[in-house]
């Protein structure tokens, strides 16, 4: 694990030797790509400089995992090239653009990809630029005329043909030979050799600025969960949590592993997981349907950890960089499962719960003697949690349809039901049965079963067959 606190991803933009004489102590790596932010999340960065990354040949890389730094309290600057370009689409977000060309993207006087794209060497020779930056040219020519060594005219005509040519052909003689016979182009080509490298100085002025943010940094910004990240949420998750799973990766003595192939490896459907399952089940919509009838759990600004087991005390840098539990992962959870909490007490402490509870707790104690959990979980499947359910449940009119069987030949819509602990169960059993994507949530079996060894440190045990 780095002792550093600052991660560069940098390229073509700037020398790696350049850098680290204005930022020795950093982290670098290569050029960002779909991913490369997920991937470090767990490696106890304070600060992510975003300079160069992947415009074709990877995917690049994506807004949202940005985002998921920013939120995770991590620092992000952005400049020069691929950072210049995501600092200003992020704007607002908490992101710091620096330099002149974020400030060319901010203010809209550039909005194409390919002025700051180019085509360089490999990494084994340095990132080594083949062709000219349209933001470097722009600036030299912009210089050039301020100087009197160029007219506007000659500045429009080389900037006009430069935006014609695709970014990866942009060479000085392919940009100046068609324009030969119109202007001079052995002056243009002196004026340009001796300008100055725009994104080479953005690139720097990152590097300063990160560590102007490291020597008077406080505490650590604190954690933000948007709308997106609450678990009961539907709109999207399934294909933002695929994003993460494939680039997250469990940082073991195995060496480092993408959670998406440690899900690859779950099999929900054993029966050693039946109780966890229902258990999250149950936690999810008690939230979900608690959100959705707007019940006062007090100040829901105020929810931290509280009685949660999701304690970042004991799920520590080295925890989570063994399992690939972020931050924000513990933050989520906890506050669902703290608002469970509040929400089960408003529902147990009526009168007459506790004793159905405690009927409740019995019979799912006796369904559990011959399928024991020999490891501690991050949530138990409780009386409390199935009474809370079956009272939502209720209050939102939810239930099977007229033409299945009702147990004890009631109605669900009876009130009665809350006071009998066979008729709850049965309720519960129809509600695993069917599902709680029928009610709008997703919840995934096989990542539930994933979450809950990364909560135990024991992904290993994925490996085998559920008990």
């Amino acid at each position: 694990m780095s002792t550093h606190q600052i991660a560069v991803f940098l390229g073509p933009s700037c020398p790696l030797d350049e850098a680290r004489t204005h930022l020795a102590d950093a982290d670098y790596f290569p050029p960002a790509a779909r991913g490369s932010f997920y991937d470090i999340i767990n490696d106890g960065y304070q600060i992510i400089v975003l300079i160069d990354g992947f415009f074709y040949g990877k995917l690049s890389v994506w807004h949202k995992e940005i985002l998921y730094a920013l939120d995770s309290g991590i620092v992000v600057i952005g400049a020069s090239s691929m950072g210049a370009l995501r600092a200003a689409e992020l704007q607002g977000t908490g992101i710091i653009g620096a330099g002149t060309i974020f400030g060319w993207y901010r203010d809209g006087l550039i909005d194409g990809d390919d002025e700051v794209a180019l085509l360089h060497e490999s990494t084994q020779d340095n990132y080594t630029g083949l062709t000219i930056p349209l933001v470097n040219l722009r600036w030299q020519l912009m210089r050039a005329v301020e100087d009197g060594l160029i007219d506007s005219r000659s500045e429009a005509l080389i900037i006009d043909r430069a935006k014609q040519m695709c970014f990866t052909e942009r060479t000085l003689e392919g940009i100046l030979e068609p324009l030969r016979d119109v202007i001079d182009i052995g002056a243009v080509k002196t004026t340009l050799s001796n300008g100055t490298d725009l994104k080479k100085s953005d690139a720097i002025l990152a590097l300063k600025l990160a560590a102007e943010h490291r020597s008077s940094a406080g505490a650590p910004s604190s954690l933000r969960l948007r709308e997106y990240e609450y678990a009961h949420m539907n709109l999207g998750i399934e294909y933002y949590t695929s994003e993460r799973l494939t680039s997250i990766k469990a940082k073991g003595s195995a060496g480092a592993i993408p959670l998406a192939e440690y899900l690859g490896r779950t099999e929900a459907d054993q029966i050693g997981y039946r109780d966890l399952i229902r258990a999250r089940v149950c936690q999810r919509l008690i939230v979900g349907w608690a959100r959705e009838l707007h019940l006062d759990v007090g100040n829901e600004d105020d929810i931290g950890l509280g009685a949660s087991p999701w304690n970042v005390q004991v799920l520590d840098l080295e925890h989570r960089r063994a399992t690939g539990l972020t931050l924000i992962d513990i933050a989520r959870e906890s506050r669902d499962a703290e608002f469970s909490r509040r929400i089960q007490q408003r529902f147990c402490r009526t009168a007459g719960a506790s004793q159905v509870i405690a009927d409740i707790d019995k019979r799912l104690a006796a369904q559990v003697q011959d399928a024991p959990i020999p490891w501690r979980r991050m949530v138990d499947l409780t009386g409390d949690l199935v009474y809370t359910m079956c009272c939502l449940g209720l209050e939102k009119g939810i239930g099977p349809a007229p033409q299945e069987v009702q147990p004890c030949g009631a109605r669900w819509e009876d009130d009665a039901i809350l006071t009998d602990a066979e008729r709850i169960m049965a309720y519960a059993e129809w509600i695993y049965q069917v599902g709680p994507r029928l009610f709008g949530y997703v919840l995934d079996p096989a990542r539930e079963v994933l979450l809950a060894h990364q909560y135990l440190n024991c992904l290993d045990r994925l490996d085998r067959r559920a008990p």
